[in-house]
């Protein structure tokens, strides 16, 4: 309910009732290339040279979510996302980085990825986070690399 009053009248109030119907995305994507919403703009490649472009990967929803890049088609090796799977905590985002390889030359344009999401609960205490990007370094001695 909202109210209002007119101007330099006391006396006159309104009321409005207001309803609406929303919709969230329980996965949005920002920081996309050139301020695009919806398209992730690579530009020109050079061949066997790497390109990098980042977005982020935002958590919208109240539940965490374990993700997973597939490029869709073996025809688009060239293309890498890293990380290519993880979890990603409610209200959380996550850098993503797509790399770009060409071997030879190629011509896309508007090629559709699949990032495909799940809800997840983990059962230890305290979240922990996760991503194939993440390493864990031990130190060896010489005598125990022998061994490995």
């Amino acid at each position: 309910m909202l109210t209002f009053q007119t101007q330099n009248n006391v006396y006159e109030q309104h009321k409005v009732c207001l309803q609406g119907e929303g919709y969230s995305e329980p996965v949005v994507f920002e920081d996309l290339p050139q301020g695009k919403e919806e398209e992730l703009l690579i530009g020109d490649c050079v061949i066997d040279k790497a390109r990098a472009v980042t977005f982020e990967m935002v958590n919208t929803q109240d539940k965490d979510l374990k993700f997973r890049w597939s490029p869709g088609a073996p025809d688009r090796e060239e293309f890498t996302f890293y990380p290519s799977y993880g979890h990603l905590r409610a209200g959380t985002s996550k850098t993503i980085k797509v790399m770009v390889r060409g071997k030879e030359t190629k011509k896309y344009e508007k090629i559709d990825f699949q990032c495909e999401t799940n809800t997840i609960e983990q059962t230890e205490k305290g979240w922990v986070d996760f991503d194939d990007t993440m390493k864990t370094m031990k130190m060896v001695r010489p005598s125990e690399f022998k061994k490995i």
